[in-house]
């Protein structure tokens, strides 16, 4: 734990009460004589002390080298998606064992599920990525309306790909898991440097309390997709979907998702209790449809193909709901606004 720093108040020109900043502060952010620093107050009568923005500030970088024994491709791209969540703008992989197509590996993944993710340099035994992303292109808000825009299509044509036994449609829907990634992704890597850089989320109106909150919901989100392809997958043994109470059991989700999310959006904590109401309803409807495929004389493998469809569908629905949760959760911590401060 780092040590405070105890200054005494002193008093200049007879009504001004000033201190000291601290040298290596000072040092830190590269501060001089003249420039100026932003102070705020908080809800506990704190201040808090930020150099303003000057044109053309940057972030700091954060890099870091990781070196593998061997050529575990999964691990090295775990690894990568781990430090790019963390914030860290430059990653060196090195490993002497790496082939050709262990490269090629690598840099198809990772372009494709992680935003802004550049290769720009490589030799046989190493490769430097680089995160180029701003938020000032993608705000927070923007990353995780795309995912669940993403999302929620991926569900309702899920349900319509099996309908209508369209291999194609199920095929580009699939495809779709890897942007909802990117998004997920770049969302958590902008709460990991809120935690640093503040301005992240009070550009759109949120606090660090509420960091854990808007994980959840974008986390949500994820899953959802993930459940997505998971239902696709039943195409295979099915060929088409025959019973109607699931096809719609699978819209009537879908709707119910969209309006989860929607009360997050609006910040709408009477939606957010609206949707709770409706959870034993809707479980307990996919409970009596799941009974009746049991007790069914289908096929056993048409039979637990239609038994993952209703489990995915139930977990969309708890993950729905733990998005309306979280947004009244959320609501409980909204900041109050700033006081204004008098010299």
């Amino acid at each position: 734990m780092i040590k405070p720093i105890v200054r005494k108040i002193q008093l200049t020109g007879g009504s001004t009460y000033i201190i000291s900043l601290p040298k290596n502060w000072v040092k830190e952010h590269s501060l001089k004589p003249g420039d100026e620093i932003e102070i705020r107050q908080d809800k506990q009568l704190r201040l808090i002390l930020t150099p303003k923005n000057r044109e053309g500030d940057e972030k700091r970088e954060k890099t870091i080298g990781l070196n593998c024994n061997k050529p575990d491709i999964s691990f090295v791209i775990r690894e990568i998606i781990a430090y790019y969540m963390a914030g860290y703008s430059l990653v060196t992989v090195s490993c002497n064992r790496f082939t050709a197509d262990d490269r090629e590996m690598i840099k198809d993944v990772v372009r494709k599920r992680l935003l802004g993710a550049e290769v720009i340099d490589e030799n046989a035994s190493s490769l430097m990525i680089q995160f180029l992303v701003n938020e000032k292109d993608l705000s927070l808000t923007k990353s995780i309306s795309r995912a669940f825009n993403i999302s929620y299509n991926m569900l309702r044509d899920s349900m319509d790909a099996l309908w209508e036994g369209d291999e194609k449609l199920s095929k580009e829907i699939s495809d779709r898991d890897d942007d909802v990634d990117r998004f997920y992704f770049y969302t958590v890597r902008q709460l990991s440097l809120s935690v640093e850089y503040s301005d992240i989320l009070e550009n759109e109106g949120y606090n660090l309390t509420q960091i854990i909150n808007i994980f959840s919901v974008v986390k949500s989100i994820e899953r959802i997709s993930d459940h997505s392809v998971r239902i696709l997958q039943q195409l295979q043994t099915l060929e088409r979907l025959e019973d109607k109470r699931v096809y719609d059991h699978g819209k009537t989700t879908a709707d119910f998702y969209k309006t989860s999310v929607n009360a997050f959006f609006n910040k709408d904590g009477n939606i957010a209790h609206d949707v709770i109401k409706k959870e034993y309803d809707l479980l307990n409807s996919n409970a009596l449809i799941t009974q009746s495929i049991l007790s069914s004389q289908l096929d056993p493998k048409k039979t637990g193909s239609l038994l993952i469809i209703m489990d995915s569908l139930r977990r969309a629905i708890r993950y729905s709901i733990d998005i309306a949760e979280a947004i009244i959760d959320l609501l409980a911590k909204q900041s109050e606004p700033f006081e204004e401060l008098t010299d």
